[in-house]
């Protein structure tokens, strides 16, 4: 497959077949292990293409195979681009489909559709095969009122279609959205990227084991910022030895960073962040998903905010762009304060012909020095406006229908007549006043927010903004004059007018004279001008392919989040960041990596990230060796096992605060296992299994908790996490808005997969391994990353509910926590608490009952 063709990825797709999207060995021929070491970027960039055609075509394969569980809409009309040469391009006016509505969903630029005739149940329903891809109209950045009144999206469609094919279509079915994968796709066919960093992971890194960092003298400013964190002497260090790399003009580098559980890596990428701002050094920071993303701009927002000598100022030197459906920001004002299109929005009021902020700053200095005569045109047109209605209340009455019903001229006589009040109730002086100023001053007031909040500190200085702040506080005190003087103010003119021209007009005059906003015209004008402007842009791996040089200008440097959960050729993008010269890399490869669909592409290593292929080339990771999250007793079995004890628990986790007994008994401490013997694995929900028994002692455990938060009135976190998806709906079916009502207040109950607990942390975690038979099989339970991060999420009390017999045979890592248990007297058996016991019988019973 050469690296250089012109195609596309939807072309590619666009040319499969359904024989081909079900063809397992597609591309089976071309899945090559992906090497160690490359000897050129070409080599570099053709190694992924065949894997990245194998996923997506396992992602269209899987979504065929369960279509009938596929979102939809229903089609009301089909318009066909006439114009142009794009023969193939479609706008459809979408129905929602009252009868279904749980699978109804609103199509985002990037989907991958199906349309068909009926509403389809499996893949034959689809032949033949009419895909289209959603260009414009369903984009996420357009707002939800739009969508309602204009729900027409525009689609490039596989083939082209007859008049009669048109006309029969009736629904559309999501089967994925291609952003990603085609983001992918491009940055590895890039004809012109900046290679040199690319060039240096090629290979083994050259520049043997990284030195200390050095002695130089930094400015106290700096060492200043780092000391206002409070970070550890590990913290500390990854950040000096990452800004050091600034000073290496000569050649570029790659730092890693590993960052165990709990041993605050996102403290640390946080505070560099927060030094590389203040020293305008233009970064771009990725992480694998939105939610990775929103956690580390919460973190510097935090740090940002508590050194601003003005609330939100230099905020505009910080962009977050993104998916704001997929960010979940609607709540968070600070989050809002530096996405990018509510920036790009703010400044579309701002810098509007007609109701901008010049428009209302001079709007509102000339109401001040002309309050009089305005009040005499205000008079004038509301005479004129009494007249006009006069005239068309005659002309209405001789129009008027004879036969209307007495009640209807009842309601237009009492209409006419409060009309006629309103229209002859004339604002005396004070009230005029009070009402016009208090109307331009509270939208300038918004607008001189909206300009030191979303402006680059380059464009507006902190003098300009006090001066902003010292009119706010003018037009407060003349809003409090005018309250309490507007029934008089007819005799109080000389006092209106003094405190106007001291407080008001003095302050934005200087506004007006000395400061300027750029004249932007068009949305993609404001957008570049935000991003080249930004000393700290936010965005996932794939959202850094949107990041061209003509859009950000220069980078220098590249922080990547949750490295290690990148598959590498999602990190090429951000890699060829126009002028990029330093990247960072913070992870842990011992956690879970990225998820890969196809077994093939797994064992051909397309799943591995960038971070862990330079650790296995010997490039140097410097480790962040404490942790704050897990007591002693819960981090010790996964410090031995993963991190050879190189991890040191800190102070506060050793204290004796720190270990918290919500239920009695020594089954209940802070780290135990908790066998349950009698269990059955059952898979008739799919391929995944459940195991109803451990279900039932799960959900007393619960019970017993829940009782004990309401009881005393003790807040209480509970984290359930089983490595099994069939394990995690029959949980969440048994517990259902069982623990509700508490929830918002005390009691917190969160029932997940491992893979979607990473990152997390809860007071209790209880883990269900869910097999249990006599041969030791437990499948991908056994993979040490999934166990790391299940075994790695609690805070005070860590239960690991099993089948001891089948995880001791199994000869995985379950086995030696299970070995670890008992040396260190945390084993015990359910069947000992007499309420497991009888949760366990009961539930044994109705195992019995349906297995008859």
């Amino acid at each position: 497959m050469e690296r250089n063709e012109k195609t596309s990825l939807l072309d590619r797709i666009f040319s499969w077949s359904i024989k081909d999207i079900l063809n397992k060995d597609l591309y089976k021929q071309k899945i090559k292990t992906i090497p160690d070491r490359f000897s050129s970027t070409d080599e570099y960039f053709k190694c992924f293409l065949p894997h990245l055609l194998e996923e997506t075509r396992t992602v269209l394969c899987s979504r065929f195979k369960s279509l009938s569980k596929s979102p939809l809409f229903q089609i009301s009309s089909l318009t066909k681009e006439s114009s142009g040469s794009c023969n193939n391009l479609l706008h459809i006016l979408k129905l929602m489909d009252e009868e279904n509505d749980a699978k109804l969903y609103q199509p985002h630029c990037g989907d991958l559709i199906a349309l068909t005739k009926t509403r389809p149940r499996s893949f034959h329903d689809l032949n033949p095969l009419l895909l289209a891809y959603v260009s414009v109209d369903g984009h996420p950045k357009i707002s939800e009122e739009k969508r309602k009144i204009n729900p027409n999206i525009s689609v490039f469609l596989s083939r082209l279609i007859s008049n009669e094919e048109k006309t029969s279509l009736g629904f559309g079915v999501l089967l994925m959205n291609s952003t990603t994968n085609s983001r992918i796709w491009n940055a590895l066919h890039h004809e012109a990227p900046n290679f040199d960093l690319i060039k240096s992971v090629l290979q083994p890194s050259t520049t043997g084991i990284e030195q200390t960092v050095s002695s130089r003298k930094w400015r106290p400013n700096v060492l200043d910022m780092i000391r206002s964190t409070n970070l550890n002497s590990s913290q500390k260090s990854a950040v000096l030895s990452c800004l050091e790399t600034r000073n290496c003009k000569h050649k570029n580098s790659v730092k890693l960073i590993w960052g165990p559980p709990g041993t605050g890596k996102t403290k640390t990428v946080a505070t560099l962040l927060f030094v590389l701002l203040q020293l305008k050094c233009k970064t771009v920071v990725c992480a694998p998903t939105n939610t990775a993303v929103v956690e580390v701009t919460s973190r510097l927002l935090s740090l940002s905010k508590g050194t601003s000598k003005h609330a939100n100022y230099g905020l505009g030197n910080i962009v977050l762009a993104g998916n704001h459906n997929r960010m979940g920001i609607e709540n968070d004002d600070d989050l809002r304060n530096v996405f990018l299109d509510h920036r790009v929005d703010r400044f579309q009021k701002l810098l509007s012909s007609s109701s901008g902020w010049k428009q209302r700053l001079e709007s509102l200095i000339h109401f001040l020095e002309n309050t009089e005569a305005e009040y005499k045109q205000y008079k004038r047109e509301l005479k004129k406006k009494k007249k006009k209605e006069e005239a068309e209340n005659i002309k209405n009455e001789k129009a008027e229908n004879k036969k209307k019903e007495e009640v209807e001229n009842k309601e237009n006589e009492e209409a006419e007549n409060k009309s006629k009040e309103e229209a002859e109730n004339i604002l005396t002086f004070g009230e005029f006043v009070k009402k016009e100023f208090n109307g331009l001053s509270e939208e300038l007031e918004k607008h001189m927010v909206d300009l030191y909040t979303h402006l680059p500190k380059s464009f507006i200085s902190s003098g300009q903004v006090k001066k902003m702040i010292a009119a706010r506080q003018a037009f407060q005190r003349v809003r409090c004059f005018l309250q309490d003087n507007s029934s008089t103010l007819d005799s109080k003119k000389g006092s209106l007018k003094r405190i106007i021209s001291v407080d008001c007009i003095q302050a934005l005059s200087l506004l007006q004279k000395r400061f300027q906003v750029p004249e932007l015209l068009k949305d993609e004008d404001i957008r570049r001008f935000c991003l080249q402007n930004a000393h700290i842009i936010f965005c996932t791996a794939s959202g850094a392919a949107e990041m061209n040089g003509e859009r950000t200008g220069n980078v220098e440097f590249l922080v990547v989040d949750e490295a290690a959960q990148l598959k590498e050729c999602e990190s090429v993008a951000a890699l060829q960041l126009q002028g990029l010269r330093h990247a960072v890399l913070l992870g842990d490869e011992f956690q879970l990596p990225a998820l890969v669909h196809n077994d093939e592409c797994e064992k051909a290593k397309f799943g591995r990230s960038l971070f862990e292929r330079l650790v296995l080339l010997g490039h140097n990771k410097h480790m962040l060796d404490v942790q704050y999250r897990m007591h002693p007793w819960i981090s010790l079995f996964p410090n031995k096992e993963f991190y050879d004890g190189r991890i040191k628990d800190a102070a506060i986790v050793q204290e004796s605060k720190y270990q918290k007994r919500f239920l009695q008994g020594n089954m209940f401490g802070s780290f135990s296992f908790i066998n349950v013997g009698r269990g059955k694995e059952e898979f008739g929900d799919g391929h995944s299994p459940k195991n109803m028994v451990e279900v039932a002692v799960i959900s007393q455990i619960i019970s017993n908790l829940f009782k004990v938060s309401s009881e005393r009135k003790m807040k209480i976190s509970v984290g359930v996490i089983s490595p099994y998806n069939g394990q995690v709906r029959a949980i969440q079916e048994r517990m259902k808005d069982k623990y509700g009502s508490l929830s918002c207040q005390l009691f917190t109950l969160n029932v997940q997969s491992v893979d979607g607990f990473q990152g997390g942390e809860e007071d209790v975690i209880i883990i269900s391994t869910v097999r249990s038979n006599g041969n030791g099989k437990v499948g991908f339970l056994s993979k040490r990353q999934r166990a790391n991060v299940a075994l790695t999420r609690a805070k005070h009390c860590l239960w690991v509910i099993g089948n001891e017999t089948t995880l001791a045979r199994s000869g995985s890592i379950w086995a030696k926590l299970i070995e670890d248990s008992k040396k260190r007297k945390c084993f015990y058996h359910a069947k000992d608490d007499k309420r497991l016991k009888n949760a366990m019988n009961d539930a044994l019973l109705k195992v019995k009952k349906s297995d008859v």
